[in-house]
């Protein structure tokens, strides 16, 4: 396992410790008739596919179902955060089910994916 895939596993278990919540494993895969949909073109854009044909699916490091007021993403490092397919996708899923999410992020937002996150409503806070 690479060390910077090592190193982010256990700070993301540390942020979960830290804020007494365990980890979500539930896998959220969109459906063929949410890609079709006009809210999931505004927020996400194209679909991705696997290698296998699949529709990309996304997993939040913490849910409702795992003790967090929402979702949380938590995202560890010095590199510039910006708009990632994981990132649309877990905000699709927020807004469309009017769950809270909250991106917990050490790194700097880069400014115009920052006024993205701030129009759909995600949260991004410092630890």
């Amino acid at each position: 396992m690479p060390s910077a895939l090592r190193s982010g596993q256990l700070y993301e278990a540390e942020q979960l410790a830290n804020l007494g919540v365990g980890k979500n494993t539930s896998i959220f895969r969109p459906t063929a008739e949410q890609v079709d949909t006009a809210t999931f073109k505004a927020i996400v854009g194209d679909a991705q596919y696997t290698k296998g044909g699949q529709l990309k699916g996304t997993i939040f490091d913490s849910s409702p179902q795992s003790g967090y007021p929402g979702y949380l993403e938590i995202k560890g490092g010095t590199s510039e955060l910006n708009s990632t397919y994981q990132l649309r996708l877990q905000t699709y899923k927020a807004v469309t089910e009017g769950q809270p999410y909250t991106i917990q992020t050490t790194r700097p937002v880069n400014p115009a994916f920052q006024q993205w996150l701030d129009f759909w409503g995600v949260n991004v806070v410092k630890p």
